[in-house]
């Protein structure tokens, strides 16, 4: 029988992978992805579908912005995936493929994707706010919903939700919150940026 990894045992192997010192800026969302991964890890119902990679390669890349050494980005992501037992390459893989895909989604191709999900699922998904960006990155890439008013986009993002078998206003509360979150991640690095050249 093996013995369950505790949260201390990933945080040890994240610095093994990633001996680098981290800019204070990007610590906490390496510090919260990592024990969430952690988590995630270890829920029975829990599936590394194609939404949830693109939800955690968006969420990465959008709070990994300005990031110093720019080299460092895709080592820091490895060492975070690799330490709780996610393949990064299959997360990147099934990401690039879905967003690919999207851009020339029609509806139905959109209901057959997430009718395969929730067949893979068995209906009965584990959800995390990941998912909640993949659904927001999804249908940010789909051409019929590129110009469509936000009432309308937050419709099919409740249908998405409902499809999947997740509360709406889970997904749309982790929604606004990750939206804000961006703005308040842009504002420090506009502040940052702007010390920095008066020095």
């Amino acid at each position: 029988m093996s013995v369950r990894a505790t949260i201390s045992d990933s945080k040890s192997d994240f610095h093994k992978e990633f001996p680098y010192v981290i800019p204070p800026i990007y610590r906490k969302l390496a510090d919260e992805l990592l024990v969430e991964l952690h988590l995630l890890s270890h829920q029975k119902n829990f599936n590394k579908d194609s939404i949830f990679a693109t939800g955690l390669k968006e969420l990465f890349s959008k709070f990994t912005s300005g990031y110093q050494p720019k080299e460092h980005t895709s080592k820091l992501f490895d060492a975070i995936c690799n330490c709780n037992g996610f393949n990064p390459n299959e997360l990147n893989s099934s990401s690039e493929q879905l967003v690919t895909k999207a851009k020339s989604f029609t509806k139905e191709d959109l209901n057959e994707l997430l009718s395969n999900i929730n067949n893979d699922n068995k209906g009965n998904g584990y959800y995390s706010r990941i998912n909640a960006i993949g659904i927001f990155k999804l249908v940010n890439e789909i051409p019929a919903l590129k110009d469509v008013k936000e009432e309308d986009l937050n419709k099919e993002i409740n249908n998405i939700a409902k499809l999947l078998g997740y509360q709406y206003s889970r997904v749309e509360k982790d929604i606004s919150l990750y939206k804000s979150n961006i703005e308040k991640m842009k504002q420090a690095l506009e502040i940052i940026s702007l010390n920095l050249k008066k020095k």
